[in-house]
């Protein structure tokens, strides 16, 4: 899943963000009778833990994967246990600090199959936002979060028009992954709004 490799961020920022996205196999192991009723039980799970952001329950009954969005390593231990438990044969990927999926995945007796690692950014960096702008736009993977909105949301903070909390909802909507995570949104935006890059 490299839509949430590239988050930006220091350490103790990314001890606070994890995507779990459970997905078919094309060809293999979504056309069972079985297949929505086992991805659509994984977003039950997924939402009983309670995510900071998970993909609207709508889009369950079309969509090939189900993501969402946790904000410590404890709770992501949880699911991935109640998974294992359930054993639905579904592929699961975690994002976040390598470190601490190792550690979990070790602990609930899984072993991880494959490893994605971002190597950052090659180009014009230049033309880029500052790098506090860039950890909330690359929350979205799919990039439907753009700098311009992020800074629209630090002007009206500071104006006073939107609160910080309100300002991460409305940043959060256009994800429809659910692999947002607004609560390091409003972490993100208080720092911007204080002027610092």
């Amino acid at each position: 899943m490299t839509h949430s490799l590239h988050r930006k961020g220091n350490i103790e920022d990314l001890k606070r963000d994890y995507v779990i996205l459970a997905m078919f196999a094309a060809g293999i192991n979504d056309k069972y009778p079985d297949s929505r009723k086992k991805l659509i039980r994984i977003g039950e799970i997924l939402n009983q833990h309670n995510p900071i952001n998970i993909m609207p329950e709508v889009a369950w009954n079309i969509s090939p994967i189900i993501t969402a969005t946790f904000t410590d390593i404890e709770t992501v231990k949880k699911v991935m246990k109640t998974l294992k438990e359930e054993n639905l044969g579904v592929s699961i990927v975690i994002s976040g600090l390598l470190s601490e999926i190792q550690n979990i995945a070790t602990k609930v007796d899984l072993n991880l199959h494959t490893v994605h690692l971002s190597l950052g950014i090659f180009g014009k960096k230049d033309l880029l936002p500052s790098e506090k702008i860039l950890e909330i736009t690359t929350m979205c993977g799919h990039h439907c979060i753009s700098s311009y909105s992020v800074e629209y949301y630090i002007n009206l903070i500071r104006e006073e028009k939107i609160s910080v909390e309100e300002a991460a909802r409305k940043l959060a909507k256009p994800c429809v992954c659910g692999i947002f995570n607004p609560s390091r949104a409003v972490q993100i935006l208080n720092t911007l709004v204080k002027g610092i890059s």
